[in-house]
């Protein structure tokens, strides 16, 4: 239930769970129960469920957004959950989102749920996937303990977790709410929660009456209920486009709040006109082409998956990942920076994103070799040592995910005698990207030795044209996620693609290096010995435009380079080593100016031209219309040097943007990936 608050350091404050008589959770920090002492799920079932009407509510669509302030136990959770599984529409999805200020551990949300056995398999579910509490949008995937495998890859539930004081999250999040559950500690113990400010928000993010068949919700505007009937929480929430009404309340309660939006038509959106949404694709699905067979495009295609599309990868090459992703290991580390900017908290979140997707291919058993050895990001130096205690302490990550340790515990937990201390990842390692890029890839379509020559958009529909003229497949929508490739179509050949050409090396333990049991980042990193070899890397040069027309070549200087980078941190470790005759890999990445990735619709560069010419002069965005884009044809490339980590989250941003659902991550943060992101700048740099 609670809402507001900030922790010293970027870490969430405790909401301090005690237990009251008859097994009653409460908060010690706002002194209020979590729900009602007269059964905390019928209370559920009462006033939210049925004071928004759900059973009805979702049956006219095919998507359903839920918004609650206040997740809590998670109990409102399960109760829509539970009746989600018995009256869902087929084939339609619910997105949950929920604000917390001060979230519950795992074991905390664990001990709360375990009073309610009907929702035992449902509770398990969230509780395996349930994150320890740090700030930030945490998209999961719940499934019931005792649900069979998903049908086609399908997801119908999404759960959107927004840790962090509700004025900090709310505002960056862009979604299309149908039903608010309004489920805060009272307003007198916990105020913040029932200020107008929220109350704006939650009308922002609401939509009003729509005319039969527009959009792919529901014909009536966004409901709310609330427990609370105090008369200042009543007249803000009127100020704010809702008109409420009184109901019979739950147990001793007399009264409940229901609402309806009175709003006209679509909501209101606090996107800029140059990011504003492209518009959504059948959110039931159709058939996706995606150009590239890389982490880039396999991982759109199990995003879309999901969604209930069908996938076809289009690859150059005559097997996936045969190209940049294509290295025999590669290491798993976020790029985390001691200053909260969008760079270090994009990846900071990745990285949470990541370990999800690799539970989750875990759990349904594929074949996907991944040792989790953990990762060592040593301090070789006093300013580095500097970073990461900002780093540690600063909360990008709890501390289950990152900490520090001493020299003499990172020489314990790698098996090598280490000068330095370090940041210890306990579950980073290195996988793979070959199996990685296949699991992600099951269900789809490949279509490999296919040289993409041209795209054309003709009856709504896009023909992908090889490089002979001949046609290789339609589809409703077309994803880039060909890396430098992606710039070489007419249509998108703006877009500011660089080539970076990395090399790594494939060398045998020394007597020093034999017992290495984590992987190593030093700048470069070196992993334990597999199959008679470390991959220590890697190069990161810029490539010149005539390289880019041939197979990169292993060279032996670049052999050396690697090993004089690990010997200036780690001089004995693989001290007497022979370069000659050493092995590896070269290829090339695709990188941008920004070091973030490119995520989203495609702009129409003469359209972005035009529309925002006069960027430079400051004018208000009221001025500008909205950006127009090709119709159904997005990119997912720029992924650089921490693809592994990058690409998944990635994805489910891009698979937001196509089906017009609510972002999995923060507005700044996902308008930082924008393609058109370029183009803006380039206008606002022609007028300064």
């Amino acid at each position: 239930m609670a809402l507001s608050g900030r922790g010293a350091g970027g870490r969430l404050p405790s909401a301090g769970l005690v237990w009251q008589p008859g097994h009653t959770p409460a908060s010690a920090h706002f002194g209020d129960i979590y729900f009602s002492r007269e059964g905390g799920l019928n209370e559920a079932r009462h006033v939210f469920l049925g004071g928004c009407n759900l059973a009805t509510a979702w049956s006219e669509g095919d998507t359903f957004t839920v918004g609650e302030l206040g997740f809590g136990t998670g109990l409102n959770f399960l109760a829509t959950w539970d009746l989600w599984r018995k009256t869902r529409p087929l084939g339609a999805r619910l997105h949950y989102i929920a604000v917390e200020g001060y979230p519950l551990s795992r074991a905390e949300i664990s001990d709360c749920l375990e009073q309610w056995p009907e929702l035992r398999s449902l509770a398990e579910g969230l509780v395996r996937l349930y994150p320890e509490p740090q700030p930030g949008f945490h998209r999961l995937f719940p499934q019931a303990a005792d649900a069979p495998p998903p049908e086609n890859n399908a997801t119908d539930v999404y759960l959107t977790l927004l840790n962090g004081d509700i004025m900090d999250v709310l505002p960056q999040l862009e979604a299309d709410i149908d039903a608010w559950f309004l489920d805060g500690f009272t307003p007198e113990k916990n105020p913040g929660m029932w200020s107008a400010e929220v109350f704006r928000e939650v009308a922002r993010l609401s939509h009003g009456q729509r005319a039969h068949g527009q959009g792919a919700h529901r014909r009536g505007g966004t409901c709310l209920a609330s427990n609370c009937v105090a008369e200042e929480v009543r007249r803000r929430l009127d100020q704010a486009g809702f008109e409420i009404a009184t109901a019979p309340g739950f147990g001793k309660k007399r009264e409940m709040l229901r609402g309806r939006f009175r709003g006209e038509g679509a909501r209101t959106s606090g996107l800029q006109p140059w990011f504003a949404r492209s518009p959504s694709a059948a959110a039931t699905g159709g058939h996706a082409a995606i150009i590239g067979g890389g982490i880039a495009g396999t991982s759109a295609a199990r995003a879309l998956q999901r969604r209930g599309w069908r996938t076809t990868i289009i690859d150059r090459r005559s097997a996936l990942a045969d190209e940049a992703s294509g290295n025999p290991a590669g290491a798993l580390m976020p790029r985390l920076t001691a200053a909260p900017n969008l760079d270090g908290r994009f990846y900071a979140a990745a990285w949470r994103f990541v370990l999800e997707t690799l539970a989750e291919a875990d759990d349904a058993v594929l074949p996907l070799h991944r040792d989790r050895c953990g990762l060592l990001h040593l301090a070789t130096d006093a300013a580095e040592v500097a970073r990461q205690t900002t780093i540690a302490t600063g909360g990008p990550l709890p501390e289950s995910l990152l900490f520090q340790v001493s020299a003499d515990e990172a020489s314990d937990i790698s098996g090598c005698a280490l000068p330095y201390g370090a940041l210890y990842f306990p579950q980073g390692g290195w996988l793979r990207p070959r199996e990685f890029c296949a699991a992600q890839a099951g269900g789809s379509r490949l279509l490999l030795n296919v040289e993409v020559g041209a795209l054309r958009h003709n009856g709504g529909l896009w023909q992908v044209i090889d490089n002979g003229g001949n046609l290789c497949t339609q589809a409703d929508i077309v994803v880039l996620a060909n890396a430098l490739g992606a710039a070489a179509l007419p249509l998108t050949a703006w877009l500011p693609l660089k080539a970076r050409r990395g090399q790594i090396t494939l060398a045998p333990p020394t007597p020093a290096s034999a017992h290495l049991l984590s992987v190593l980042a030093y700048g470069g990193y070196m992993t334990p010995a597999s199959h008679g070899a470390h991959t220590i890397g890697a190069t990161f040069d810029w490539a010149d435009a005539d390289e880019l027309d041939a197979e990169p070549l292993v060279v032996e200087s670049d052999h050396a380079r690697n090993l004089a980078d690990l010997a200036r941190v780690l001089p004995t470790l693989m001290a007497g080593l022979d370069i000659g005759g050493l092995t590896g890999r070269a290829g090339f990445r695709c990188t941008t100016l920004d070091h973030l990735p490119i995520v989203g619709p495609l702009p129409e560069q003469g359209a972005y031209l035009h529309d925002f010419a006069e960027l430079g002069h400051g004018h208000p965005w009221a001025r500008y219309p909205e950006a127009v884009y090709q119709p159904g044809l997005y990119a997912l490339t720029g992924l650089g040097a921490r693809g592994l980590v990058a690409a998944p989250l990635a994805a489910e941003i891009l698979a937001a943007h196509i089906g017009g659902e609510p972002w999995p991550a923060e507005r700044d943060l996902v308008t930082a990936l924008h393609p058109g992101r370029f183009l803006v700048r380039e206008l606002k740099r022609r007028e300064a």
